[in-house]
């Protein structure tokens, strides 16, 4: 019996974004890392981000989008793994998965919610060109 195909659509209607992101967050430079992952670290303790982040979790399970953000992780976390290296990946892993799973769900998440999600990566890939 053949494998299934792999979906076309892996990360669900956001597809394109999503891919475009991590195409454009694979090219950034360590200083971008660097930066992206310092703004996480000051708004990831914030109330702001707690709510997004609540948010962000209702609507991927009001959507059944589970297996779309489980299917993300994965490339995040091989971009942001050194070559060769089994430990652990660089901090702008976080900020990149919350930017990545607040693109899965835009459709559907309060703009405020988005926009504090991708906050990190907002001057470094803007989202207009998404």
């Amino acid at each position: 019996m053949d494998p299934a195909p792999a979906p076309t659509a892996p990360y669900g209607p956001n597809t394109p974004a999503i891919r475009r992101f991590l195409q454009r967050f694979a090219a950034l430079g360590e200083a971008e890392w660097d930066a992206a992952a310092a703004t996480f670290a000051t708004l990831e303790p914030t109330r702001r981000f707690a709510a997004a982040d609540r948010a962000l979790a209702d609507v991927v399970e009001r959507l059944d989008r589970t297996r779309e953000r489980d299917a993300v992780v994965g490339p995040i976390l091989q971009i942001t793994r050194p070559r060769g290296a089994s430990g652990e990946p660089h901090p702008v892993a976080a900020a990149a998965l919350a930017a990545a799973l607040g693109l899965l769900v835009r459709d559907a998440l309060p703009e405020p919610d988005f926009a504090t999600l991708y906050a990190p990566f907002a001057s470094l890939i803007w989202v207009d060109a998404l």
